[in-house]
């Protein structure tokens, strides 16, 4: 019964010094750029973001809480109409810089797309 605990142990110690295999991914500051864009300068990254600010954030005031309900409204005004909006909202939701730039690439990601 000794001799089965202390080879336990003893695996155990071995497996918690081994060297770790999974590799770590350092974040890039560069941010890729999105091949779908129409002039190719909204990163990938602040879209993926925008989106989720947008159905947080914006979807706590607006569009009756349903996400489906949100994403349509996009389609719902144009660029020009978007750029009178968003600086408002993005006052009156009192977004920090990160999260205005996010939200207005997502939300012309989808009127491009």
């Amino acid at each position: 019964m000794k001799f089965l605990i202390i080879a336990l142990s003893t695996l155990g110690l071995l497996a918690a010094c081994s060297p770790k295999t999974t590799e770590i991914i350092e974040a890039s500051n560069s941010a890729e750029v999105d091949e779908s864009s129409t002039d190719g300068s909204i990163p990938k990254a602040d879209i993926g973001e925008g989106k989720l600010v947008f159905l947080t954030d914006c979807i706590d005031c607006h569009y009756g809480r349903s996400v489906d309900n949100a994403q349509s409204v996009i389609d719902s005004y144009s660029k020009a109409q978007w750029d009178e909006i968003l600086p408002k909202m993005i006052k009156k939701a009192e977004l920090d810089e990160v999260k205005a730039r996010q939200v207005s690439a997502y939300v012309y990601w989808e009127i491009e797309n």
